[in-house]
């Protein structure tokens, strides 16, 4: 977990790396976005993560332009970060867009095949309650084709029985005529 001293830090490196790559001269970088930084717990160190927009090449050039310049970048940002040391750059491609991007086509591709299907019926839902009594929650969750459903015909208590919980701590019910009423 990093320090309110590094998030500043990484901060601050964030903002003067933005004008300093506006300033750099004779490298083309493409359409470059500092995405974030994270700053090593004793501040020499500054890991970027950068987003490139174009195709994977694009990201490699510039993430190479982005290395091979990483010294001149630093000396840009000296005096303006102003701080004692300032740390070693070390260039990263963000991968989190990419992800959320490729979850949020997923998630709309799951969409659209769910509005093309007919929900289950009341006997569907019987038998596959049925057939996974006694299974823990997890599996039966990513065997559900339709949880809402599942949920609104209150089929949990079926599925997990509160006797299997009894040995653990952690699931017991608790008493709430026992506790302290707030005055």
């Amino acid at each position: 977990m990093a320090t309110r001293r590094q998030e500043r830090v990484a901060k601050r490196i964030m903002q003067e790396l933005v004008e300093a790559t506006r300033d750099l001269k004779n490298v083309d970088l493409g359409f470059l976005t500092i995405t974030r930084c994270e700053a090593s717990p004793d501040l020499r160190h500054a890991k970027v993560f950068v987003s490139v927009f174009g195709e994977e090449g694009e990201q490699e050039r510039t993430l190479a332009l982005l290395r091979n310049n990483a010294n001149r970048l630093k000396t840009m940002i000296a005096r303006p970060l102003g701080t004692k040391t300032v740390p070693s750059l070390y260039f990263e491609i963000d991968e989190s867009i990419a992800t959320a991007d490729k979850m949020s086509r997923l998630i709309k591709d799951a969409r659209a095949t769910d509005a093309n299907q007919e929900p289950m019926t009341e006997e569907e839902i019987a038998a596959f309650v049925g057939s996974n009594a006694g299974k823990p929650a997890s599996s039966v969750a990513v065997e559900a084709l339709d949880p809402f459903e599942a949920a609104r015909m209150d089929v949990e208590e079926e599925i997990l029985p509160e006797e299997d919980f009894a040995d653990d701590p952690a699931w017991k019910p608790i008493n709430l005529d026992a506790l302290p009423d707030d005055e």
